[in-house]
Order: C-alpha cells, then sequence, then structure tokens
C-alpha cells in the first residue's frame, strides 16, 4: 500500500465541544493521500467517542488511546513515532484549517524539496477578534526565525527521524525546541503563503496569562536546551545570534508578563544572564523631540508621544543598548534629560556642536561621536534627521525611520518653500533608510505616491497608541477642581462636548464650532457647552470672535478655550465629556479619537485618510465641511443614550487593539531582523 502523503498528528484532550469542527476540517481535505493520527491523552470528556465515530467513518483516521494525561509533547511523540506518511504535520484539536491546506503545503514540498514547508501565518481568533501573528516576513530572510507556528508547516518525515527530533516534555517552550531545531537543521524552509491555519485562543487554553512555578521551571529549561544546542552544533555567528536575541526577548517576556513570586523571576534572570555571548543591538535614538517632555512645553504633539513611547518600549527590550542622539548638542535638551529620572539613564551623544567664536556662533563636527565599531542601528522616530557617519571596514549603521504624513505635500496652505524643504529632508532620509515605519496603511499609501520609488515591502505598518495609558476616569470632585484649574464656572451636571488638537486649519475647529452653534440654536439647548483643548489659543480666540461676530455673547460663552491641557488631567475631561469631535481633513493616524474611545467617550470623526482605519466601526464618520452630516451626528449624540451606550461599548473594544507593546515589538523585531541579516 502506498505511503500517505502526509501524517496529520492530532493530540486530543478534553476538547470535545471543539473537536468535530477540527476533524471535519482535516478529513475534508483536498488532499485525500493522508493518515490521521488522533492521539487521545487520557480525556474524561467525549473526546474518545467522537474519534472512535470518526474513525469508523474514515479508514485515514487512527486513534492512539493513552489512559492517563501525559501532556501534548508526548501525544504529539507518539504521533510522530506512529506516523508513515512522507511528511508530517500536526494540528491542535480546537483549530482548524481550510480545506486545502495540507495539498497547498504538499504540492510545494513536492516543487522545492523542502524538508520544511510553512503555511500562511496563522490567524489567530479570540472571541470576535482576528489578528495575524507575522512570522513568515522574517522567516524569508533567515530560517533560524521560525520560532513557532509549527503547526502550520509539514516536516519531511525522513528528517525528522535522522535528526531525532521530538519535543521535550515540557509544561511550556516544548514547542519552540521542536521549531527552532528543526529550522537551524534543514537545508530549505519554503513558504506556501496561502495556506491557511486558525488558531483559536480560547478561554483555559494551555496559555495562561500567568506562569505557575511549575511552567517557570519548563520554560527556563526550555531556554537552557536551545542555548545548549546552538552553541553545540557550532551554528554560524549570525544565526546563533539570531536564536540567543531571540531567547532573550522571549525571557525578558516572561519576567514582565507571566511570572509571579520573586524566586520565579530569579530563575527567569538567571538564564537571561547565562545568554551573555548575544552581542545586543546597540541603538542609537534619535531625541531632538524628546526635549518636549518639560512640563512647561505646550508643543507635545502626537510626534512626541510616538517617540516617547517607543522609547520606553525598546528601553525595556533586553535585545537593545539604547544611545539617545542629538544631531546638534543642545543645552537645553540635555538639561531636560539630566533632570528627569527616565531619561538621565541614557547616555547622550551629539554629531555636532555649536561654539562662539568672534562673537559668531559655529557648528563643530563631532566626528567621533557615531561609528559603525559602536553602533548597529539608528532609529528616527520623528523622520527629521539624517546620520551621518564614516564607514568602517564594511560596516554600516542601518536606519529606520518613522513615517507619520505627508500634510506638507497634500495641503495647499504650506508655503512651497516649507513644502520643498520637507520633500528633499525626506528624500534625503530615504537614500539612507533600508526600512521605514508608518503609522497607517493611510500614511503609507500617501507616502507611496510622492516617492514612488520606495519598496513597498521595506515599509511596515505600525499604528500608533494613545499617548498616555487611558482608561475611564469618573470623579466629580477632581473634576470640579481641574473645572477650576482652567478658569471654568463648574455646574453640578456639566454636560459638554470636549475636543482635543492643535489649531491647523485642517483640524476643521472652526466650522465644527459653527455646526454646534447652529444645532444649539436649533434645538434651543441651553445646558451643553463645547470645551476646547490645546496650545496657543489667542490667534484662534481673534478669528473666533471675528467669524462669529454676528453671534449672542451669550451663544458664544458656550464655547470654552481651556487652553493646554495638562497631561493628568486629560483622561477625566475625556471620560466626563457628553462626546468627543474630531473632524479633521486629513491625519496621518489621528490619536484624539482613538483616545476618546479608550475613556469610553463616544466619537464624531471624520471618514477621510487614516480615520477610518483607527475608529473602525466604533464612531459616527462625516465627510469634512458637511454641515448637515455634522449637525445631524451632534443631534444623534445628544438625544439618544442608547446610541451613545452603543459607540462607548464599541469604542472601548476599538481602543484594545491598538497599544505600544504590540507597535514596539513589531519595530523591535524588525530592526533585529535587519541587523543580524546585514539587509539594506
Amino acid at each position: 500500500m502506498k505511503p500517505a502523503c502526509v501524517s496529520v498528528i492530532i493530540p486530543v484532550y478534553n476538547t470535545a465541544p471543539w473537536l468535530r469542527r477540527c476533524l471535519d476540517s482535516v478529513v475534508g481535505q483536498t488532499l485525500r493521500e493522508i493518515e490521521i493520527i488522533a492521539v487521545n491523552d487520557g480525556s474524561t470528556d467525549n473526546s474518545l467517542e467522537i474519534l472512535r465515530e470518526y474513525a469508523a467513518a474514515d479508514n485515514r483516521v487512527k486513534i492512539i488511546d493513552g489512559a492517563n494525561n501525559s501532556g501534548a509533547a508526548a501525544a504529539r511523540n507518539a504521533g510522530i513515532d506512529a506516523a508513515t506518511g512522507e511528511y508530517l504535520g500536526f494540528i491542535d484539536s480546537d483549530d482548524y484549517i481550510d480545506m486545502d491546506f495540507y495539498e497547498k503545503l504538499y504540492r510545494k514540498a513536492q516543487a522545492t524539496g523542502a524538508e520544511i514547508v510553512k503555511g500562511a501565518d496563522w490567524r489567530r481568533i479570540t472571541g470576535e477578534i482576528v489578528e495575524t501573528d507575522r512570522f513568515n516576513d522574517r522567516i524569508r530572510h533567515h530560517r533560524a526565525y521560525f520560532s513557532t507556528q509549527y503547526v502550520t508547516a509539514i516536516f519531511k518525515t525522513g528528517f525528522i527521524h535522522e535528526n531525532n527530533l521530538y519535543f521535550p516534555g515540557l509544561l511550556v517552550g516544548e514547542d519552540q525546541v521542536f521549531s527552532i531545531k528543526a529550522a537551524v537543521l534543514s537545508n530549505k524552509v519554503a513558504i506556501e503563503g496561502t495556506a491557511q491555519y486558525y488558531y483559536i485562543r480560547r478561554e483555559g487554553s494551555a496559555n495562561p496569562l500567568k506562569y505557575s512555578s511549575a511552567q517557570v521551571a519548563a520554560f527556563v529549561e526550555s531556554r537552557r536546551l536551545l542555548l545548549e544546542f546552538s552553541l553545540s552544533r557550532r551554528i554560524d555567528e549570525q544565526t546563533h545570534r539570531i536564536i540567543a536575541l531571540s531567547l532573550l526577548a522571549d525571557t525578558e517576556h516572561v519576567i514582565r508578563y507571566r511570572t509571579i513570586t520573586d524566586d520565579d523571576t530569579r530563575a527567569v534572570e538567571t538564564i537571561k544572564e547565562t545568554i551573555k555571548d548575544a552581542k545586543k543591538i546597540h541603538l542609537l535614538f534619535e531625541a531632538a523631540v524628546l526635549g518636549r517632555i518639560a512640563s512647561n512645553d505646550t508643543s507635545r504633539s502626537g510626534i512626541f508621544w510616538v517617540a516617547y513611547n517607543l522609547l520606553r518600549y525598546l528601553a525595556n527590550d533586553c535585545r537593545f543598548v539604547i544611545t539617545l542622539y542629538l544631531a546638534t548638542d543642545n543645552a537645553v535638551v540635555r538639561d531636560v534629560f539630566r533632570r528627569h529620572d527616565f531619561f538621565k539613564k541614557f547616555k547622550c551623544v551629539s554629531a555636532a556642536y555649536r561654539v562662539k567664536r568672534n562673537n559668531k556662533v559655529e557648528l563643530i563636527s563631532n566626528p567621533v561621536a557615531v561609528s559603525p565599531l559602536d553602533y548597529d542601528a539608528y532609529f528616527n522616530s520623528a523622520s527629521a534627521e539624517v546620520l551621518k557617519y564614516t564607514a568602517v571596514d564594511g560596516l554600516m549603521i542601518r536606519q529606520f525611520c518613522v513615517l507619520h504624513d505627508t500634510i506638507p505635500l497634500l495641503l495647499a496652505h504650506f508655503p512651497a518653500q516649507w513644502r520643498i524643504g520637507f520633500y528633499s529632508v525626506l528624500a534625503a532620509i530615504f537614500d539612507s533608510c533600508p526600512h521605514c515605519f508608518c503609522v497607517s496603511q493611510s500614511c503609507k499609501n500617501d507616502f507611496l505616491r510622492f516617492y514612488p520609488y520606495l519598496d513597498a515591502n521595506k515599509m511596515t505598518v505600525t499604528p500608533n497608541a494613545t499617548a498616555q495609558n487611558l482608561t475611564p476616569v469618573k470623579n466629580a470632585e477632581r473634576l470640579k477642581t481641574i473645572f477650576n484649574k482652567y478658569g471654568v464656572k463648574y455646574d453640578e451636571t456639566p454636560k459638554y462636548i470636549f475636543s482635543l488638537c492643535s489649531l491647523e486649519p485642517r483640524k476643521g475647529l472652526l466650522f465644527t464650532i459653527d455646526c454646534f452653534l447652529k444645532f444649539i440654536a436649533k434645538h434651543h439647548i441651553d445646558d451643553l457647552y463645547f470645551y476646547l483643548g490645546g496650545g496657543a489659543w489667542a490667534t484662534f480666540v481673534d478669528a473666533l470672535r471675528q467669524k462669529f461676530a454676528s453671534c449672542s455673547e451669550n451663544e458664544l460663552n458656550k464655547v470654552i478655550t481651556l487652553g493646554y491641557v495638562d497631561d493628568e488631567d486629560v483622561a477625566l475631561l475625556y471620560s466626563h465629556s457628553l462626546f468627543f469631535t474630531y473632524i479633521s481633513e486629513y491625519e496621518g493616524f489621528g490619536m484624539p479619537p482613538l483616545e476618546a474611545m479608550s475613556c469610553g467617550v463616544p466619537v464624531i470623526t471624520s471618514n477621510t485618510s487614516s480615520l477610518p482605519e483607527v475608529v473602525g466601526d466604533a464612531a459616527i464618520m462625516i465627510t469634512p465641511n458637511d454641515e448637515e452630516a455634522c449637525v445631524k451626528a451632534f443631534e444623534d449624540l445628544y438625544f439618544n443614550e442608547n446610541r451613545r451606550a452603543e459607540l462607548r461599548e464599541k469604542g472601548l473594544a476599538r481602543a484594545k487593539l491598538f497599544s505600544w507593546e504590540k507597535t514596539g515589538k513589531t519595530i523591535a523585531d524588525k530592526i533585529v531582523e535587519v541587523v543580524t541579516n546585514g539587509n539594506s
């Protein structure tokens, strides 16, 4: 009898509610020449009965019945020993796959001769949230990045046996040991990007938010096994560095999020110390924009918060050693850094400094400030400065930048000279930058429009999150204190709309205020105010008075400019507002609507540029300058409590999709990938 093309191994333990869906997706495969090895690992529900039902109906289903629960690793190993197929694959019994999953993988294996063929990045499903964990782009650069998602792949059975590859009997980490060993020992890992696996993240599954002490011990052992493998096999330096940096990142993650006792933490820290031979990434972080941390600086916009939050993330990623970089030495910024508890721990270097000679200020180059002998990478979070340095023996400092928006190129009110300068600075950055991070897909599309020579594959979309970690905060007494602080008369039952933004014309503030005044006049509303937060209001107040000169004093008194809102007051002002407006003509990302949603506030925003990416279906979106739609949106939210409640819930759920942890990890992983692979 001809052996099967693929042996599919399914460990089963008490997954009866999901088992039929899994089995249906396997027995229904378009590749019929498969054997299905279901290993019952001592289930106490009716999983075994379901397996017997399928085995009776399809002779390709074979059951290995284990009386005791020995763990998923032992079940998979039993399947490996029993497999007769040319290739073998794994699927967890609560997951499922597309019907052509194994046919696509097997065809790719036949065409390439690869010992491992990996499918598409899995789609991770948690309740109603579907996310894609992206590994394939990294695996294409180097097979050592294949550290997980082994269930999305098939492995040549002979290769597995020849290298004695099995899952170690560990509570956690056994999948990484198997995957990394297999990938590194293979000659080739091919990728079939259309073969889809669906990973179900359910409550009570084997991936808890906290590790027990036994799980911590298993994790430590898995790190030890991989480090021992990497050192004993005399693996080349690049591969070892990739593995070691991966182990460092995982270890840091466990220390931060998984451990539960001091003893557990110390055990994991010990493993981190043993990875001391891993050369960390020495990263220069462009820091000029961070000087705005000074509490009296009212110019802190989204670009500052992106830089600040990404620095905080990267500083806590043990793969990196961070040095702050100033293109020109700035005494004011350095003083801010020295006085701030977070910044003062970083070394700070400058490429040039100013000196005064003969009553003239001269810029003096500091050529020893940055050298590829000392630094691996430069991270430009504000798209502001090109790093200039001298290459040494072919060594380079890899440069990365965050792209925020193309506003000066899109909007006509910017002076021509300013637009030319903006275009030229970015063009110079792109000449030396191997990879860009775009704060939205809309942002990426706009940069490709103006700079069509850019490689879209080297532009990763990394959405922003909120400036601060904002959550709903209700406190009437503190709100009264805040109103007094900003010179606002306090009403015992304050009802207000809130807006927080800069005063650029594209933000549509005058339009929004016009609609607000027409709305309250139309419905004879006297208990609603419009609070505007932001910086530098003197000019705007004059423009406001001019535009609405015909309005009564009572109407204009409904529009209140708070001025610059201190960080500690933002969440409370959001949380107590009836709803939030942000009807901007164009945004590279649009942080304020996300902040409002994080505080449980209904949002009215624009249907343009990146804003639909931010709010999804969790806000009312209108076309900028559509007065009728804006007034209708005000009516919808002012008069309809059910609508407000609906958008509150949707907004809170939507906001959870964005985090600096997620964005920081994507950026950090890409920097490590490019540096370790030497990609340009």
